[in-house]
């Protein structure tokens, strides 16, 4: 099943530039390339600072302040108009740093991206990011500042996946978020399928030999038993599946190991 954690967004430099100038709103920390056409001396880079103003030559203090790069071009030349006539101005963001989001871990692009006018959800900004490079990823991490203290907020990526809205989180400035790696666990012997399985959050042992395609005929359920490092943990299977003792939760890289029966 396609699910939108696996496409890539393509959108085309042209595409990207219409959206920059006409959504994106710029912000305390965003540095601007002001180009004044014939004016070298009035050209340069601007940072925008915390109350929302930056310091032009000629032009004195600008609010850029929630103004797209079109309105900001406008605003830059009203402020010039005591002393050019017509002129004729062109901003761009030469760094974002007001409403960016960095994006790492299992994505196919991970790097610092940018807020848009309105809602961007966690599912939106990995597809911006290119996708998920291990489409099996069962969850992320947002990272928010809390009172000062960067505070996960844990994202359930199969409940996305499924459509669940109320798991897609808005982002909002100056989080991060993180795809961690996969974790598996290692299903092994009298089973349909060995292998690896992908972990989950509370996996147990009856759900990953599920995953692992069910126990065959020939298995010994009463002598299953978990490698944890160097722990043996026995597991009856045979009792946990009749209700009589309590599954168990797994962990990372558990191997489960179904023998086979003697009979």
């Amino acid at each position: 099943m396609v699910t939108l954690l696996m496409l890539a967004h393509t959108v085309s430099a042209a595409e990207i530039a219409v959206v920059d100038r006409l959504a994106y709103q710029l912000g305390p920390g965003d540095s601007v390339k002001v180009d004044v056409v014939g004016e070298a001396d009035m050209s340069g880079v601007f940072r925008i600072r915390g109350d929302g103003f930056a310091e032009l030559p000629y032009a004195g203090k600008v609010s850029l302040q929630g103004l797209n790069l079109d309105q900001a071009s406008a605003a830059i030349r009203d402020a010039l108009g005591t002393v050019l006539v017509r002129p004729q101005v062109v901003v761009t963001v030469e760094t974002y740093g007001a409403r960016r989001v960095d994006v790492d871990g299992i994505v196919a692009k991970p790097s610092t991206y940018w807020l848009d006018q309105g809602r961007t959800t966690v599912s939106q900004m990995i597809v911006r990011a290119g996708g998920l490079s291990d489409p099996t990823a069962p969850r992320a991490i947002v990272f928010r500042d809390v009172g000062g203290m960067p505070t996960p907020i844990p994202i359930d990526l199969d409940r996305i996946n499924v459509g669940d809205v109320t798991a897609d989180i808005e982002l909002r400035a100056g989080d991060r978020l993180y795809v961690p790696p996969v974790e598996s666990v290692y299903v092994e012997g009298q089973v349909s399928k060995p292998g690896a399985i992908a972990y989950r959050d509370g996996m147990t042992v009856t759900q990953a030999i599920a995953q692992g395609g069910g126990a065959l005929g020939t298995a010994r359920r009463a002598g299953v038993y978990i490698m944890r490092g160097g722990e043996k943990i026995p597991v009856n299977l045979k009792r946990i599946q009749a209700g009589e003792d309590a599954d168990i939760v797994l962990r990372p890289s558990d191997h489960v190991y179904i023998p086979e029966s003697a009979f």
